[in-house]
């Protein structure tokens, strides 16, 4: 990638919004570009962190696994967003892993490169606070929708989730889910099992808040849908 088109890159990543020009330039000439090929662990939970992440192209996903088989989709991360910072600011290690859902490209930013821009940039540390506050944030609604909501509701609030962040309305004014969703990758995403999902994705199809076919997942009521959640 060009060191222009990596500025116009940075510029849209959320943890970059408020940086001078001169700040952007400083960690465009700190950044190395890497490919993943789709399904590739980009590094696992409880490894040291060497290196936080950028993604300019495809999807990560957020992984917690147990037992060796069962895993748990904690996030989806698209073109834009960043992965990876916690471990690098507190010298821990990997609290959980990260895989490239498709083939990906993405801007890696060295650990110590980016210990030094932040005792350099008062901006950078702000947005650091404020994405680590929203992260909580978003953990404390999973942990409070994994105690007090029931599985149906945890179902259809994951595709309303899905919706807001990566769907668009098609002309019929429905909201189409640009993710390839299968039952077995929801049920990762809400913490129980693909023959479960199946069956709450039937329900839901009947009563005409969704449409299913072939992994692609529309919204054709919210407000049907929502009353579940």
């Amino acid at each position: 990638m060009e060191f222009s088109e990596t500025i116009k890159l940075l510029k849209k990543v959320s943890l970059f919004r408020n940086l001078s020009e001169k700040a952007l330039e400083l960690i465009a000439s700190v950044t190395t570009e890497v490919k993943f090929k789709s399904s590739a662990v980009i590094f696992n939970e409880g490894e040291e962190a060497d290196d936080l992440y950028i993604i300019t192209e495809g999807q990560v996903n957020i992984e917690k696994h147990s037992d060796g088989s069962r895993r748990k989709v904690l996030a989806i991360l698209d073109r834009g967003d960043f992965f990876g910072e916690m471990a690098v600011i507190t010298h821990g290690k990997r609290c959980a892993a990260a895989v490239a859902a498709q083939s990906v490209i993405l801007l890696s930013v060295g650990k110590a490169s980016f210990l030094s821009l932040l005792q350099k940039e008062g901006p950078l540390c702000f947005e650091i606070l404020q994405q680590v506050c929203e992260r909580l944030e978003a953990a404390d609604s999973e942990i409070e929708s994994l105690t007090f909501q029931n599985l149906p509701g945890r179902i259809a609030g994951k595709i309303l989730d899905l919706g807001k962040r990566f769907g668009h309305f098609n002309a019929a004014g429905q909201l189409e889910i640009d993710l390839d969703v299968t039952h077995a990758g929801l049920a990762e995403m809400v913490g129980t099992n693909r023959e479960t999902v199946s069956k709450y994705i039937s329900i839901f199809r009947k009563e005409g808040s969704i449409e299913h076919e072939s992994k692609k997942l529309t919204i054709k009521d919210a407000n049907l849908l929502a009353t579940w959640s």
